[in-house]
């Protein structure tokens, strides 16, 4: 019964420094430069396929800045919403 259990331990241990190994080296490619840690990082230049949300002046939904109609420093979704006046 020993011999399992001892067998059993041995087996875990290799697995976890298997995982170990793949997640260190899958988490940092080796020609990108490390992260500073200033942490002053601009957002917009981390991910350029990100992009500010704005809300809904009327219902509160959130969108995308680009998708939204700018009237009188307020954002609008849809033609729909923006008041008359």
């Amino acid at each position: 019964m020993t011999k399992f259990i001892l067998l059993g331990l041995v087996i875990w241990l290799a697995i976890y420094v298997l995982k170990r190994v793949v997640n260190q080296s899958n988490s940092q490619p080796s020609n990108t430069p490390a992260p500073s840690d200033t942490g002053a990082e601009n957002p917009e230049t981390e991910n350029p396929e990100t992009e500010n949300m704005v809300q809904c002046a009327t219902c509160k939904v959130h969108l995308p800045r680009s998708e939204a109609f700018l009237v009188n420093s307020n954002f609008y979704c849809s033609k729909a919403h923006i008041p008359n006046s």
